[in-house]
């Protein structure tokens, strides 16, 4: 086994080294085959370095070249020495470049071909057709243009993948571009995000700005910036304390809204929607439960369970739940469906992740409920309630509250202090809620 030595500026012709290859300052290595050049061991580079082929190797190394600087007084009269250092290292490929262990150069490196090795460490930029890798940490920018994969990415600048990506943890200080594939492990974004085609991912958390095409699936997305959906989205969880606007369908488990959610399509959640600022949804809301304390729009509202309304509902068709609670403070505007429905119960401040919003103030400080009309089994308005026509099986009016017209089937209970503008009306059977 022999160490080889490139002087600088000089063109090498290589086959195979059997040990260590240290590289001078503006050498180029010629593979003697016209193909691959194999060193057994590592490669040290002195500054740039060209191959004008493939290169395989254990590892790849650039060195930091220190220059002395002014000696510097300080107050205990000893004189300091400042070093400055130059990161020199830099490696171009005009092919293929294979290391079965670290790649480490402190510049750039740029290859034509493919770069499959254990772990990439690039101070400033990187560049390759394609990356294979366990894990590659870059402090300036990654340009892949074809396939990129990866266990761990950490990229202090930008990165741009062009084709599919196949990665585990994606961090990102700045800017990343890819062209699709799957991440299925934890995404932090600083800047920008956006896919090209549609991606798998784990959890997605933004920043700055994202943007996603049609038919994306994950398991969480966090935004504190906002995210754009250019069509339908699956996801899991969705927690948002910025903004995410959908353009299609969205279909998740769990969504708890402390920013700006707009939905152009349906919003189908099959647990629970918490909505804590405001929620818009230009189709069908269908969720399991619903929580409110915001602002709610929507064509129309399904729920399974329960519905728990204490801010502002606006629809166009009605919300229908098997238990509707509409909290004091209230105000909604489209029809109530419900086996049993609350009006002005008094508002629960002890939850809300996102603080007490205005409409938790405005409920805790005893604002009128106003609701439209009401379809319903049983039926309880509480004082200070405004209601339009009521249909239900057994009402009761506390004290405070006030109805425009009344229709019952069995028993009617009306406080001292309640109103109602027409004389209630006991029928045989109810009209049926428009659905």
């Amino acid at each position: 086994m022999s160490d080889l030595c490139i002087p600088r500026g000089q063109t090498v012709t290589l086959d195979t080294v059997d040990g260590d290859l240290k590289v001078g300052n503006n050498a180029t290595i010629q593979p003697s085959n016209g193909k691959k050049v194999t060193v057994t061991k590592g490669v040290y580079l002195e500054g740039k370095a060209y191959v004008n082929g493939d290169l395989e190797c254990d590892s790849v190394e650039s060195e930091i070249f220190f220059s002395k600087g002014d000696e510097i007084s300080s107050g205990s009269n000893r004189a300091r020495l400042e070093l400055t250092g130059r990161y020199a290292g830099k490696l171009e490929v005009n092919g293929n470049l294979t290391v079965h262990k670290q790649l480490n150069v402190s510049h750039s490196v740029q290859v034509k071909g493919l770069i499959d090795a254990s772990e990439i460490d690039v101070g400033g930029k990187i560049h390759a057709n394609d990356i294979k890798c366990r894990r590659i940490r870059v402090g300036g920018r990654a340009d892949i243009q074809n396939s990129f994969e990866a266990q761990t990415v950490d990229v202090g600048g930008k990165v741009v993948a062009s084709g599919k990506v196949k990665i585990g943890d994606l961090h990102v200080g700045g800017e990343i571009d890819v062209g699709g594939g799957t991440i299925t492990g934890n995404i932090r974004i600083g800047g920008k995000f956006s896919s090209k085609t549609p991606l798998e991912f784990g959890e997605l958390l933004v920043y700055g700005k994202g943007s996603l095409p049609a038919g994306c699936k994950g398991r969480k997305i966090s935004t504190f910036g906002k995210l754009e959906v250019e069509g339908a989205l699956t996801c899991d969880y969705m927690e948002i304390g910025g903004v995410i606007e959908i353009d299609g369908d969205c279909h998740s488990d769990h969504v708890e809204v402390g920013g700006k959610l707009e939905v152009g399509g349906s919003l189908f959640v099959s647990d629970k929607l918490e909505g804590y600022g405001s929620t818009e949804i230009g189709g069908t809301l269908e969720s399991t439960h619903l929580r409110l304390s915001g602002k709610l729009k929507a064509n129309k509202v399904i729920v399974k369970e329960e519905a728990d309304i204490s801010g502002k509902l606006e629809t166009e068709k009605g919300l229908k739940a098997k238990l509707v609670t509409i909290r004091s403070g209230s105000r909604c505007e489209g029809i109530l469906i419900g086996e049993h429905v609350e009006v002005g119960k008094t508002s629960d401040l002890s939850y809300g992740g996102w603080g007490m919003n205005w409409a938790m103030k405005w409920a805790a400080a005893g604002g009128m409920s106003r609701v439209d009309d009401v379809y319903a089994k049983s039926l309880l308005v509480g004082p200070m309630c405004r209601i339009g026509r009521i249909f239900a099986e057994t009402i009761k009016l506390e004290q405070g509250s006030a109805a425009e017209q009344v229709t019952y089937t069995g028993e009617l209970k009306i406080d001292f202090g309640a109103a109602v503008s027409e004389p209630p009306k006991k029928v045989e059977t109810l009209p049926q809620p428009p659905f």
